[in-house]
């Protein structure tokens, strides 16, 4: 057996050097495009969900949030905020929380001056614009203008498919282009109307946050009517996303009653975008896999082809059938390997850091690449098996050839 392979491996090298190079090459730089291909398709993809679920976490729910109870009487507020923050904050791995106030209101901005108002309803957010940058990101997303400050009461932060203007994705639905230090109307679902100076707009790129607005945490308790230490939600951000279901069954055990979710029970919309891309990640994979598989076998079958005579004559001086299949087995493996390594080569040392360095800009938020290590196995192992049958099938059909037809090319 071991000789068998010997000359396997030997008559598989001696074809590789003495064949024709630019097939060679040919050959290696297609089977590296095809493996570029699946992990370039794979990662593309991948970095969208991750856009998603990072715009979530960092700039929405955080990991946790935390809505008053529902059982045995529904509630509208959460009590005691402050302690339960502080006796959240001191478990192992959170790195802070923060309480919001939720409102909806009715917005109305006179453009031109002139009275002719437009009109939308959004959800505005109370927020304490000290804390609120430990846990989300919006004051890292300011477009235009200035973020919050705490006694800014009269203030207001829009987000760009509110004020328009700004790339908005629904322009026509935007009150058109509010500018900064301009007045808009608001009117809140329990009657209270407020009129405020846009003092800046914030854009992340995800149309479910660019549609909220944000005042400060004094004011929308001065609108709710709240003189006691009650909030609408608490957001709290752990160290590492992943581990949530942990860390909700300890909040669990501080507030037994109120109702503890992680970030992807808000993402059930988002759930059927991955399903897709999931669904058309295989299918690219498939396609992909099926032209590797292709391209090696139309290759060895033309390679097996023009070599006829010389199998023949090997099968003359006593070569087995199983060492000439196993020779091209192996050369169709060097391919396969080559290819690999070539597009591993293109793949991250220039191409992940290019995305890096220009991700692409799409309505989510900036794209990159997000490669992972399974990925990149199950794209190895899937060209390794592609070149195990494209390079067997031919060579076992030319092996099983009778000797003399193979010898004179009958």
């Amino acid at each position: 057996m071991m000789k068998d392979l010997k000359v396997a491996f030997f008559l598989g090298y001696k074809s590789i050097v003495n064949g024709n190079k630019s097939i060679i090459v040919l050959m290696i730089f297609i089977l590296s495009l095809a493996f570029v291909n699946l992990i370039f398709t794979n990662s593309l993809l991948s970095g969208v969900t991750t856009t998603l679920d990072n715009q979530l976490i960092n700039n929405s729910v955080a990991n946790i949030v935390i809505d008053p109870q529902e059982e045995p009487t529904r509630e509208n507020y959460i009590v005691h905020t402050e302690e339960l923050r502080r006796q959240i904050q001191n478990i192992p791995g959170v790195i802070a929380t923060v309480a919001h106030y939720n409102l909806m209101a009715t917005f109305a901005y006179d453009k031109n001056k002139d009275g002719q108002y437009k009109y939308g309803s959004w959800e505005v957010i109370g927020i304490d614009p000290g804390e609120e940058p430990l846990v989300t990101g919006i004051s890292n997303h300011i477009i235009a203008g200035d973020y919050l400050e705490e006694t800014g009461s009269d203030d207001i932060v829009l987000g760009s498919d509110i004020a328009g203007g700004y790339g908005a994705a629904e322009e026509i639905r935007s009150l058109g282009g509010a500018k900064i230090n301009e007045k808009v109307k608001l009117n809140f679902g329990n009657g209270v109307q407020r009129e405020y100076t846009v003092r800046g707009v914030s854009k992340v790129k995800f149309t479910l946050i660019d549609q909220e607005a944000y005042i400060t945490a004094k004011e929308a308790k001065s609108i709710l009517q709240l003189s006691d230490d009650r909030a609408s939600q608490i957001l709290v951000k752990i160290n590492k996303t992943g581990d949530e279901d942990r860390y909700i069954e300890q909040i669990k055990k501080l507030a037994p009653n109120l109702k503890v979710r992680k970030w992807t029970e808000y993402t059930s919309m988002l759930n059927s975008i991955t399903s897709s891309f999931d669904l058309i990640t295989g299918m690219i994979g498939a396609i992909g896999l099926v032209v590797a598989a292709t391209t090696i076998f139309i290759l060895t079958y033309v390679n097996t082809i023009n070599k006829r005579r010389q199998i023949g004559i090997l099968k003359a001086i006593g070569i087995k059938d199983n060492t000439i299949i196993i020779s091209y087995v192996l050369q169709s493996f060097f391919y396969a390997i080559s290819g690999i390594i070539f597009g591993s080569i293109a793949m991250f040392c220039f191409i992940e850091p290019y995305f890096i360095s220009h991700p692409i800009a799409l309505a989510i938020g900036d794209i990159s690449l997000t490669i992972k290590e399974y990925q990149v196995a199950q794209g190895i192992f899937s060209i390794l098996i592609a070149a195990l049958i494209a390079g067997f099938v031919p060579a076992w059909r030319a092996a099983k050839e009778n000797i003399l037809k193979a010898i004179w090319g009958a």
